[in-house]
Parts: structure tokens; sequence; C-alpha cells
């Protein structure tokens, strides 16, 4: 998976699986925007990326903000020229029950999951070169419903829904626009949470390869799809969760 002389702008890629994404394009030749909401986190992780002998750009931006959409895909072509890849990671995990989620939580959720996927799909649509890919990370859980999850699922059915129609409206200019839907992976966020060990373990035993998904895992998927040897797949949601049948 060659991506030498390629441009990647990934969001919410300060840390987890955003940043893993990021090194992981980085690994294979791409010059990587990374973009996330913490400054710190953001030079942290370009710094990690320059060590490895990658080339990274560190530039702030919080996606529910469009003013800072555009910033981002504008330092982009000021410092590596117009992008050939979009990674559009940053997204907000939830749990609330239907009862308990208030109407706050409500806009932030989408204002983040929803709208900033849409601004970035557009931003994408305006600014990639002929030819680009864009991946969007949905999740598994808008294929398997699970109790506390109707918020943050129909946040990410959404974006199923926007890649879905951007792959049809892009595809006149050889941009390809795809979703990979991850299941439970372990991140610092994911392990920092509070997620009982037995919804984790139940998980493990329900895959058939008796463990959780890991950052390279999804890292990798996403550097396909961003590569030459992807651009037969277009407009579809891949599932990467090793066959979870929960």
């Amino acid at each position: 998976m060659d991506l030498h002389n390629r441009v990647a702008i990934v969001t919410g890629a300060g840390q987890g699986m955003g940043r893993g994404i990021a090194a992981k394009l980085a690994e294979y030749g791409a010059s990587v925007v990374i973009s996330g909401r913490t400054e710190s986190k953001l030079l942290e992780a370009a710094r990690e990326i320059e060590a490895g002998g990658g080339v990274a750009l560190a530039v702030k931006a919080d996606v529910s903000i469009v003013s800072d959409i555009k910033n981002l895909f504008e330092e982009c072509r000021k410092y590596f020229g117009p992008p050939d890849i979009m990674v559009a990671n940053a997204g907000l995990s939830y749990s609330s029950s239907l009862s308990e989620t208030t109407e706050e939580e409500y806009y932030k959720v989408f204002d983040i999951n929803a709208k900033g996927t849409f601004f970035c799909l557009k931003e994408a649509g305006l600014r990639l070169k002929d030819g680009g890919s864009v991946v969007v990370i949905s999740s598994s859980t808008v294929i398997h419903p699970k109790n506390g999850m109707s918020l943050y699922s129909s946040s990410k059915a959404a974006v199923n829904m926007m890649t879905m129609v951007a792959a049809q409206e892009l595809s006149a200019r050889g941009i390809t626009v795809n979703t990979v839907s991850p299941g439970l992976t372990i991140t610092p966020a994911m392990e920092a949470g509070d997620l009982p060990n037995e919804f984790k373990q139940a998980i493990i035993e329900n895959t058939p390869f008796n463990r959780l998904g890991t950052v390279e895992d999804i890292a990798e998927i996403v550097a396909f799809l961003c590569s030459k040897n992807a651009k037969w797949i277009n407009g579809r949601n891949i599932v990467a969760d090793g066959g979870c049948l929960i």
C-alpha cells in the first residue's frame, strides 16, 4: 500500500484510533495533517510520526465548527497542497437511555458525529484531488443495536447514509468514499471508560478470534481503502469487528 506523494487529512487524530490511523498512513508514505481539539496531544502525535521518519502537520480544529473545518483544509493546502485523502475519524462516543438523554446531549453528539462529518465530506468534495479517497469512521453499533446507544448509533447511521450519497456525487471525479465500522476496539478512551468487564468479555466470547479489536486492525483497513488497491470499493460500509455475533 504505497501512499508516497499523497497528502492525508485525519480528524480526531490526537489520540486513540485517529492517532493510530494517521501514523499508519505516514508509515506507508503519506504526508499527514492531523487535527483535533487538544493542541498538546496533536503536537505529541506529530512528533511521534516525525520520529518514525514520517511527515506531519498538527492543526487544531473542532469539527463541530464549520469554520474550523474550512481552516483545516486551507492549512493543508498552504503546507502540502490539495489533499488526496480525508479520514473523518473525529467522533463522540456516548451511552444513555432514551429516558435520561437531554436535548443538550443530543446536540452535542450530533454536532460532532453527524454535522462534523457532513461538513468534512462537503469540504473534501470541494478540495480533494481527483482520484482521491475518503474514509469515514462509523460504528458496528449501527448493525448490532445495544441498550443505551440510541443517540450514538443514530448519529453514526446518519454518517453511513451521508457516505453512500457522497460516493455517488463524487464518483465523476474518481473519488471513492467508504465507511469503516469498528467493533469494540482497545483504545486509551475505551480502557479509561466505564464499560463493564462482563460486557467486554461477552464481546470476546462472541468473536471467533476471541479478542477485542486493536487500533492496528482498523488502521490497516483504512490505509487499504486509501490506496490504489481499493479503487473498486466505493460507497461501502466495511464492518471491522472480527466477526462478532452480538
